[in-house]
């Protein structure tokens, strides 16, 4: 499953990343790598995310999201 996918509140891990040396490498710096737990805190419009790894939130668009390969860990369900 791609990180496109996700709905706000799960939790995945990511398995890889399908993106150019260049891509994946500004990915790794702000955390997300392979292995890596991410949690999706919103879901924009187009497919785009907002995943917080770690302490940090950041927003990936929706072309991107879909070359993340993650396996979801758990789904909150909406307050």
């Amino acid at each position: 499953m791609n990180l496109r996918r996700c709905t706000a509140g799960t939790a995945a891990e990511v398995r890889w990343i399908d993106l150019a040396d260049d891509e994946r490498a500004r990915l790794r710096e702000l955390g997300l790598r392979e292995g890596a737990v991410v949690h999706v805190v919103h879901c924009g419009a187009f497919g785009g995310r907002v995943v917080a790894v770690g302490a940090d939130r950041f927003a990936i668009d929706g072309r991107t999201c879909s070359c993340i390969d993650v396996t979801p860990l758990t789904e909150r369900s909406p307050a």
